[in-house]
């Protein structure tokens, strides 16, 4: 499909270059007129619109059923066909941005309750502490000192002040996902530099396979985000399904681009999958204290 209208001037409006074609050898702009009618415009914008929504099918459909095939296309150099690799992850990301959005209202209370601050105090019951003196003490457990009522009070408030701090550094740091995703894109890649470290691979061969890997992960997990509303789906049981499946895309998509034995592949894919998944956990938690404690 082309309803374009091309300038019979041979000057680039952009650049001033000269123009030998279509487009301009020096900055790429085509040489179209200026003004176009409404015909003109609109076949613009469904030719470009198709274009782009073919190389979308032909990166998608790769990216799910033929793990590493989309790194190893971009490494040999073709990749006109496909879309970037840095617009795919950031494609993805606003999905995966959404998806976990709902997932983390959905399951707050959970989350939060795997973070409780002194939670040994909080099977010491106020109303039993209210009827108290001050100075009475209470055991606290085999190897623990006893405490005064006095003290037990003063640390069930400081203990609710932290959990309530941290539990507000985690609901930001949800707000924020789609940053600290993108600012953990080249620990895990360099993650995959020292596994590789005798291959003499450039670290942005890494990179670029590590914003395939994610744009994939992002996207099964925004799926399995959902499922919680259609099926009582526990967090543990969501847990398990995420590590499995993106197990097995490591180990596909390595097996694909370095042709390793399978044994070697395999324990490869097994530090990678469980570094990925302690690199993203010490994030999350650590950006939530950090929150807690300098931005509250």
């Amino acid at each position: 499909m082309s309803h374009k209208k091309y300038r019979t001037e041979t000057n680039c409006l952009n650049c001033g270059a000269e123009v030998k074609g279509k487009f301009c050898s020096n900055c790429g702009q085509e040489n179209l007129e200026v003004r176009e009618n409404i015909f003109h415009l609109v076949g613009h914008f469904v030719s470009d619109y198709f274009h782009y929504d073919s190389k979308f099918f032909r990166s998608v459909v790769p990216l799910f059923i033929k793990p590493g095939f989309l790194t190893k296309e971009y490494w040999e150099g073709r990749r006109v066909s496909y879309i970037h690799p840095l617009r795919l992850f950031f494609f993805v990301t606003v999905i995966f941005v959404i998806a976990s959005g709902i997932f983390y209202k959905h399951f707050d209370k959970e989350l939060k309750s795997k973070f409780n601050f002194g939670a040994s105090l909080e099977k010491i019951d106020d109303s039993y502490l209210s009827n108290l003196n001050d100075s009475v003490k209470i055991f606290m457990g085999e190897g623990r000192d006893s405490l005064t009522v006095k003290q037990i009070k003063a640390m069930k408030v400081q203990a609710n002040r932290q959990r309530g701090k941290f539990w507000k550094g985690t609901d930001d740091v949800f707000k924020s996902v789609k940053y600290i995703t993108f600012f953990l894109l080249p620990v895990y890649a360099l993650l995959f530099k020292l596994l590789y470290i005798r291959r003499k691979s450039f670290y942005v061969d890494h990179l670029v396979y590590m914003m395939h890997l994610q744009s994939f992960a992002y996207s099964i997990l925004s799926i399995i985000f959902f499922l919680p509303l259609l099926f009582p789906l526990s967090l543990e049981v969501i847990k398990q399904i995420s590590e499995f499946i993106i197990f097995v895309y490591v180990l596909m998509s390595l097996r694909y681009l370095y042709q390793q034995v399978w044994w070697k592949t395999i324990l490869k894919s097994l530090i990678a999958t469980i570094a990925l998944f302690i690199v993203t956990a010490i994030a999350v938690f650590g950006t939530a204290l950090i929150d807690a404690m300098f931005f509250q």
